[in-house]
């Protein structure tokens, strides 16, 4: 009689949130009589994925969209094209097809850091019922129940628990933001978007907040979206990076991997940004980003980025690079393989 032997683990879980060709447009309206002119393509045909557990970081310039596919997954915006797939308990739910009251119980499990602590803290109420506040919505806790989850939720993120009696204006731009991630883990989250936490905070206090984020992770066992301009802020946080240039991802690709060497121009010129540890370097070897980011309503042929990669031929104005599979990663650009660009 042969023995049992037990399945081999399983190396490569489902995806707890997938995004399958995303597009969310919005109407532009111009003239006397409001004439709908050409759309502003916030998120064009985006697709990806994040693992159980793992911090995926979003990154690219302002206005290239990531705030709004941040949104789009919580479910603040409708998507005009595509599909966002969430997976709990052996289920896989389609989120963007879902109504607003169908949405409310999985808005328990994906939660957002925003990224002004200042605003998005109501200045007229006490920290207590900021963080209380989701757990009456949900019926979770109320009376003493609710008084200690929110004391025990500022202890977790490093704030003492009699701090619950103040007001926001008390506080400490770090020290808000604490309790801005204190509520979004109010309701014991499973994903959380993390739109820019830091960037409205001093560099020393930023790496403050990403410890704690870190430690949060590990304690909780958390999925991080981490959106941010810079990829200084997330090369330490993140365990996959995906750059987004005008609303497409232009690359995808393990950190460690991406800050070696990245095969996609824009995020060679990203890594230009990044600040010298050193103010004695020079900076004219390092790879300048020059000019505006392409239009979301009007963008060029071919290749977004087209306009400012030093590198582009005339096949990267006339046709639209598909992200495709490159070594060891995913990447949009014809000339992939035969560049070689400088990391960090």
């Amino acid at each position: 009689m042969n023995a049992a032997f037990p399945p081999p683990p399983d190396t490569h879980p489902a995806p707890l949130l997938t995004v399958e060709h995303l597009a969310l447009h919005f109407r532009n309206r111009k003239g006397l009589f409001r004439r709908e002119g050409p759309p502003t393509r916030a998120v064009d045909d985006v697709s990806l994925a994040i693992q159980p557990g793992e911090t995926l970081s979003l990154v690219g310039e302002s206005g290239s969209g990531k705030t709004t596919l941040g949104r789009a997954i919580l479910g603040v915006y409708r998507p005009n094209a595509g599909r966002i797939v969430y997976r709990r308990a052996g289920e896989a739910v389609e989120l963007s097809s879902l109504s607003e009251r169908e949405l409310k119980p999985y808005r328990r499990e994906i939660r957002m850091v925003f990224q002004d602590p200042s605003s998005s803290l109501n200045p007229r109420r006490p920290v207590i019922d900021l963080i209380g506040e989701c757990l009456d919505i949900h019926g979770v806790a109320k009376g003493r129940e609710r008084s200690d989850r929110v004391a025990g939720l500022l202890t977790q993120v490093g704030l003492r628990p009699e701090y619950m009696s103040r007001y926001p204006h008390a506080f400490s731009g770090g020290e808000r933001q604490r309790i801005g991630i204190a509520r979004a883990l109010a309701l014991d989250p499973r994903l959380v978007v993390c739109d820019e936490a830091v960037s409205a905070l001093d560099v020393s206090v930023q790496a403050q907040i990403i410890n704690l984020l870190q430690d949060l992770q590990s304690q909780r066992g958390l999925t991080y979206l981490f959106i941010a301009h810079d990829l200084g802020v997330v090369e330490h946080i993140s365990d996959r990076i995906a750059v987004m240039y005008a609303g497409r991802l232009v690359e995808v690709a393990h950190t460690e991997a991406l800050f070696a060497q990245p095969l996609h121009p824009y995020t060679e010129a990203l890594m230009g940004t990044i600040p010298l540890p050193d103010p004695r370097l020079r900076r004219s070897a390092r790879t300048r980003l020059g000019g505006e980011i392409a239009s979301l309503t009007n963008p060029p042929t071919g290749c977004n980025f087209h306009p400012r990669c030093r590198y582009a031929t005339a096949a990267c104005s006339q046709e639209r690079p598909p992200l495709r599979v490159v070594a060891d990663r995913q990447v949009a650009c014809h000339h992939a393989e035969t560049l070689t660009l400088k990391g960090a």
